[in-house]
């Protein structure tokens, strides 16, 4: 009978859950096949406020899948008989509920909500981005508002 960490190491799932959880969430600096060749409205203003946020990107069901079958694979290991069905029923379904887990925990990014008002107005607006480890936002800085049709992007000056 093959063991659970055979079938890890032979269908090399647990790499393709974390690589499918981890679905990117682009940075300011990166922009999608929707915004190339886009008209965009460029302003400028000043960060009054930062702080920081969590991001959660859209499960892709990986986890679930990955999980139910591993889980399934290691219940089927005990009992004897009819056991082996029974353990493989039960270890899919929390298997299934621990890659689902798994796949949103690995889904989370960190995130900055920006507050900031764009010159001339005394208005104030918040947006939320992905942190851009690069391009360092704070308080004070001076700042270009790119929006487009799919959302806004922030950088310094």
């Amino acid at each position: 009978m093959p063991t659970t960490a055979s079938c890890l190491r032979a269908f090399g799932l647990l790499p393709l859950l974390a690589l499918a959880a981890c679905a990117n969430l682009p940075t300011p600096s990166v922009y999608g096949p929707g915004e190339v060749m886009q008209k965009m409205v460029e302003r400028h203003g000043v960060i009054v406020a930062i702080r920081e946020a969590t991001l959660q990107g859209s499960p892709t069901g990986a986890g679930i899948v990955a999980g139910g079958g591993l889980g399934g694979l290691a219940g089927s290991q005990l009992g004897g008989g009819r056991g082996h069905i029974a353990g493989g029923v039960v270890g899919a379904a929390l298997g299934q509920a621990a890659g689902g887990a798994v796949e949103q925990q690995l889904a989370r990014r960190t995130g900055l909500q920006i507050s900031y008002k764009e010159d001339g107005s005394d208005e104030v607006y918040v947006t939320v981005q992905p942190v851009d480890p690069q391009h360092p936002l704070a308080v004070g800085d001076r700042i270009r508002i790119v929006e487009g049709a799919s959302g806004i992007h922030i950088s310094r000056e």
